[in-house]
C-alpha cells in the first residue's frame, strides 16, 4: 500500500486537493498549518513515500544526461563519484534516462578537451561536470549557456559559471586543515612540502590550486611560510618517482611533513617505505583503496574525506529534479562535510571505503 497509494487518494484522506498535496510534498509553500498538519498525518499513517519518478513515468518523456569526469577504477577517488552516479541510476531506474560518459584524463589537458568537445554534440537535456581544468570547464559551461542546457559541478565549482548544482567540499578549508595537521605534527623548525602531481600541458587542476591557497594561508598564519618547500611526482610516469622523491627529501633533510594535495598520496608513502624513511609525515586526500592501506600501516598519518559517492548520487538526484520539476535554488552550492581520518577511526568508515 505504502508504494502504491497515489496523491489523491492522500488528499482524500486528509479532506485537501491533490494540489495541496503536492505542494506539502514539494515544500513549495501556500498552505497552511491544519492543511499541511492533515497530510503529513496521513503521510506518516500510511508509511507514504513520495516517488519522483512519478510524473516522469506518466509522461513517458526521456531524458539524456552527459557525465564528464577523469577515468578511474573501482577502490579510486573519482571511481567512488562514479559509483554515486550508477546507484543514483539504479535508484531511479523507472525514469527513461539515456546517460553517457566522456571520461577523460585528469592529468592531460589536451583528454580533458577531446572529451568535452564531444558533449554538445550529443545534444543532452543536463551535464554533470567533473572539473579539472578550469579554462576548459569554463568554454564547456559557456557552450552550454548558450545552447540552454543546464549542468551540475562534483568535486569542485568553477567560478564564473552558472551551474543549477554542484557538491564539493570548501577546497581552501581542506588546505588549511592540511596545515593544521602537519604544524601540529612535526616540529616548529622543520619544513613541509606540497607534493603536486605534473600535467600534460602544464595546467594544474582547480582543486590543487585553492588547496594550495587554503595551505599557505595557514602556514602564513603559523608564522611558518619561510619552511614550506614544493616538489612535484608523476601519476603517468611512476618509474621516475621513486629518484625523483628520494633525491628530493635528500636535498632537503629538514622536511619532515608531506602535502600531498590529491588522492595520490600512496604514491608518496610507498616510496618512503621502500626506502626507510620513517621521520617524514604524510597527509593526503580521500579513503582510496591504496590511501586506506597506507593509513593501515603507518605510511599515510593522516587522509581527508570529501564522500565522493555522495556527492554522485546527489547530482544526479538533482539533475532530475531539475528536468522534471524545473527545480532552481537560490544557492545551488552544497558543500559535503570533511572527514578527517586516521587509523584509529579508520575501522569506523568501513561502510563507505570501496569494496
Amino acid at each position: 500500500m505504502a508504494k502504491q497509494i497515489k496523491i489523491k487518494d492522500i488528499a482524500q484522506m486528509a479532506g485537501v486537493s491533490a494540489g495541496t498535496v503536492d505542494r506539502v510534498l514539494h515544500n513549495r509553500g501556500n498552505v497552511s498549518y491544519s492543511s499541511r498538519e492533515a497530510v503529513e498525518r496521513v503521510l506518516a499513517d500510511v508509511d507514504y513515500r513520495y516517488n519522483i519518478h512519478t510524473s516522469a513515468v506518466s509522461l513517458k518523456k526521456g531524458y539524456r544526461i552527459a557525465i564528464t569526469t577523469p577515468a578511474a577504477g573501482k577502490g579510486e577517488y573519482w571511481g567512488s563519484i562514479v559509483e554515486g552516479f550508477r546507484h543514483a541510476l539504479e535508484e531511479y531506474s523507472d525514469i527513461n534516462i539515456d546517460c553517457r560518459y566522456f571520461f577523460y584524463n585528469q592529468f592531460d589537458v589536451y583528454s580533458c578537451r577531446s572529451a568535452f568537445s564531444g558533449i554538445a554534440e550529443e545534444h543532452p537535456d543536463a551535464v554533470i561536470i567533473g572539473p579539472t581544468f578550469i579554462s576548459e570547464t569554463v568554454a564547456l559551461c559557456s557552450r552550454l549557456d548558450e545552447a540552454g542546457i543546464p549542468y551540475a559541478f562534483v568535486d569542485s565549482a568553477i567560478e564564473d559559471t552558472r551551474p543549477f548544482a554542484s557538491y564539493s567540499t570548501d577546497q581552501h578549508a581542506c588546505g588549511a586543515i592540511i596545515g593544521r595537521l602537519l604544524c601540529s605534527m612535526t616540529p616548529s623548525d622543520s619544513s613541509i612540502a606540497i607534493f603536486s602531481t605534473r600535467r600534460v600541458g602544464n595546467r594544474r587542476a582547480n582543486n590543487s590550486l585553492e588547496r594550495m591557497k587554503g595551505f599557505m594561508d595557514y602556514m602564513d598564519s603559523s608564522g611558518r611560510t619561510g619552511h614550506v618547500k614544493e616538489a612535484s611526482f608523476s601519476a603517468l610516469d611512476p618509474e621516475d618517482n621513486e629518484n625523483d622523491v628520494t633525491d628530493f627529501l635528500r636535498a632537503n633533510p629538514d622536511v619532515k611533513g608531506i602535502a600531498v594535495m590529491n588522492s595520490r598520496g600512496y604514491i608518496i608513502a610507498d616510496i618512503l617505505k621502500a626506502n626507510g624513511i620513517e621521520d617524514v609525515k604524510i597527509v593526503s586526500f580521500d579513503l582510496t583503496h591504496s590511501n586506506s592501506r597506507c593509513l593501515q600501516d603507518g605510511g599515510i598519518a593522516a587522509l581527508l574525506c570529501q564522500r565522493p559517492q555522495l556527492q554522485g548520487f546527489n547530482a544526479v538526484k538533482a539533475a532530475i529534479n531539475r528536468l522534471i520539476y524545473k527545480n532552481v535554488h537560490d544557492n545551488p552550492h552544497r558543500l559535503m562535510p570533511i572527514d578527517i581520518i586516521f587509523r584509529e577511526n579508520l575501522p569506523y568508515y568501513r561502510e563507505i571505503i570501496p569494496d
